[in-house]
């Protein structure tokens, strides 16, 4: 069966990878763009830079979860790491398993949070992907959070997937950053790898409302995130009821 149809230039397709066992317990997922393919393989574009692809460490037969959108329903495909077409294009071949899914829709919630944020000025893929892992053992070895970055409260949109964060300028589509969030659940801070799905318009203080989707977060973490969130809401609920 050729899956090529379900996939047309330019659509964004989320690569999640998909580890054997209990290999990882992190989310680990990238931002793709389709760029042509065939009756068993896709070709993808990553927007992180000129060496997106070769700062991933893509290794042959690879599998990864395909993600994206089809005639209004969420589809899901199956397909291994095959080379590197380019410094920042991948091919992928299909390894069958398509499903048509019901997205997830992460419930959310408007909440001031304590938020620490690190971007990089190069942008670097690989470097954002280190500052991820080393900021997530310095957690783990208990450093404090003071020493993290630096906090500031903010009224955020929070959810499982994701956040709504108000931002200084510049900020552009795929920029990459490290998210240190307080969840006030006493569990520790939150470490997340961020990309940027959208921008509005600056606010009166100059902040740009930004959209961002977390790319690598430990499950467990994602999971805190989700009870926090459903907690807030069913509280609002039984105060307007």
């Amino acid at each position: 069966m050729s899956y090529s149809n379900y996939f047309a230039n330019g659509q964004k397709v989320f690569l999640r990878r998909i580890f054997s066992g209990e290999e990882r317990e992190a989310l680990d997922s990238i931002t793709t763009y389709v760029m042509g393919g065939g009756p068993t393989h896709i070709d993808l574009s990553l927007p992180y830079g000129s060496d997106a692809a070769d700062a991933y460490p893509f290794v042959e037969g690879m599998l990864f979860e395909l993600l994206s959108d089809y005639n209004g329903m969420g589809l899901r495909l199956k397909a291994s790491f095959v080379s590197r077409t380019s410094s920042r294009d991948v091919r992928l071949e299909f390894e069958n398993h398509l499903e048509f899914i019901s997205r997830r829709m992460y419930r959310r919630v408007d909440v001031n949070a304590w938020v620490g944020v690190e971007r990089s000025a190069s942008g670097n893929f690989a470097e954002m992907r280190e500052l991820w892992e080393t900021s997530l053992n310095k957690i783990e070895s208990g450093v404090s959070a003071a020493e993290l970055t630096d906090f500031k409260k903010y009224l955020v949109n929070l959810a499982g997937g994701g956040m709504r964060l108000p931002l200084s300028e510049p900020i552009a589509l795929a920029d990459l950053m490290i998210i240190f969030l307080s969840i006030g659940d006493k569990q520790g801070i939150i470490c997340a790898l961020a990309e940027v799905v959208w921008t509005g318009k600056p606010g009166d203080d100059g902040l740009v409302p930004a959209g961002l989707r977390f790319l690598n977060i430990v499950e467990k973490d994602q999971g805190r995130i989700d009870v926090v969130v459903d907690g807030l809401i069913e509280r609002l609920e039984a105060r307007q009821s």
